[in-house]
């Protein structure tokens, strides 16, 4: 299963808390794939960003081709 995740917000706390939402979906053996709207706003996200591609997961801003692959899309505002 392959797991979109869209953090579209410029609040740095939200942010932080998709990519963290993300890398726990891993633990349930899901593909997650992350698109981020502009950089990444703190520490906390950059780790998270960090450990995601460590594990294979990609983040990237293109959404066509990432919503031709999800089975299911979460987006956190």
């Amino acid at each position: 299963m392959t797991i979109l995740v869209i953090a579209r917000t410029t609040d740095p706390n939200r942010q932080s808390e998709a990519l963290r939402a993300a890398l726990g979906l891993t633990l349930r053996g899901a593909t997650v794939e992350v698109i981020v709207d502009g950089p990444l706003l703190t520490p906390l996200a950059e780790r998270a960003a960090m450990t995601l591609r460590s594990f294979g997961h990609t983040i990237h801003n293109d959404v066509a081709a990432a919503l031709a692959r999800a089975d299911v899309v979460e987006v956190w505002t």
